[in-house]
């Protein structure tokens, strides 16, 4: 098992849930866990074996996000549930929006062990979207982060797709952004390079499990390093959301050729490295051939193809320009830019 301590406590090894999880809610006095998880996991395996790997003199309540009433209905309901309960710590279980509801709602004081199930994240980064529906928001990190692949397995081809291609590009764009952070290039390079190399494999084989790891450790770095930030394609991801139900990968998936070739000009002096991490020519367009892989994994080029229309775009343009991701960007981008970007792949 490796233990990794950068920002917070991170064990990464397969079945590390029942190594680690007794340990860390030792470590952090939890005798009264809540669990956060959401509907895909409610009925899972991986959340049976978190409850019977709980010990005997740790009690636990369950809530399972977006059973009705939205995420600020949910943020109300695990408040209750903590105060009720009398929690004294909380794990959350899942995807993206179990992960980033038990962040929120741990606060300065309640310690905060998160276990994803999905590659998509894992709980470091910015927030999705928090409950009044705004995006890239920072919350506390997790007292410890529990990454462990065999608790991947039950996603589908279309969530491993998504959720892969949402790590490769948040590691994309976190090496492409203005702010300045070595540490956080290197390892955003070693996520992209992990999960281009096993994406589409974990995609055609669900089993794969040395497939899964190399994109759990890809959203690893995916999310140490979101540090530093990240740019365009996440900024646009987060417009098209607030005016959609579309996937975040799956947006990612259809924005990033048109938003690489826009910012192409204050980054194409580091495309080498790039094309290093992906393994391609010397000549190769970065953007071209992660289109192709996107393609080939299932994951739509045109928004219409995710049913997105032309009436959408303006206010989605607007939200992409007010996004934090914007900020960090390496070539400026205004409203107008967005939307003439999200029109050319409709």
């Amino acid at each position: 098992m490796s233990l990794i301590c950068y920002l917070t406590r991170v064990h990464f090894a397969d079945r590390v849930l029942e190594d680690a999880l007794a340990e860390e809610l030792s470590r952090h006095g939890i005798a009264r866990a809540l669990i956060v998880t959401d509907e895909e996991e409610a009925d899972s395996d991986g959340l049976d074996r978190v409850v019977c790997t709980l010990p005997p003199d740790v009690d636990h309540t369950i809530f399972i996000a977006g059973r009705g009433g939205g995420a600020g209905a949910d943020r109300l309901r695990v408040a209750e549930l903590l105060a009720d309960a009398g929690c004294d710590g909380i794990l959350g279980f899942g995807g993206m929006a179990a992960l980033d509801l038990a962040r929120l709602v741990s606060g300065a004081l309640l310690p905060l062990v998160t276990i994803p199930t999905r590659t998509e994240t894992i709980g470091i980064g910015p927030l999705g979207r928090d409950a009044f529906g705004q995006v890239g928001q920072h919350a506390r990190l997790p007292s410890a982060i529990l990454c462990d692949a065999t608790l991947t397995t039950g996603a589908g081809p279309l969530a491993t797709a998504a959720g892969g291609m949402d790590a490769l590009i948040h590691c994309l764009e976190c090496f492409l952004s203005t702010a300045f952070n070595p540490p956080a290039d290197g390892i955003a390079l070693d996520g992209l390079r992990r999960v281009a190399a096993h994406l589409e494999a974990a995609v055609q084989d669900g089993a794969d499990l040395s497939a899964r790891r190399e994109l759990l450790a890809a959203a690893l770095n995916a999310g140490l390093a979101s540090e530093k930030g990240f740019g365009g394609i996440e900024a646009a991801s987060h417009g098209l959301e607030a005016v959609s139900r579309s996937r975040h990968g799956v947006l990612h998936g259809a924005l990033l050729s048109e938003i690489l070739n826009f910012n192409s000009p204050a980054v194409s002096d580091r495309f080498h490295l790039i094309r290093m991490a992906l393994e391609l020519p010397a000549r190769a367009d970065p953007a071209e051939r992660l289109s192709v892989l996107a393609e080939r994994i299932g994951l739509p080029l045109r928004l219409s193809e995710i049913g997105i229309g032309p009436d959408v775009l303006p206010c989605a343009a607007r939200r992409a320009a007010e996004s934090p991701a914007n900020r960090t960007n390496p070539r400026h981008a205004t409203a107008l830019d967005y939307e003439r970007m999200m029109r050319a792949i409709l």
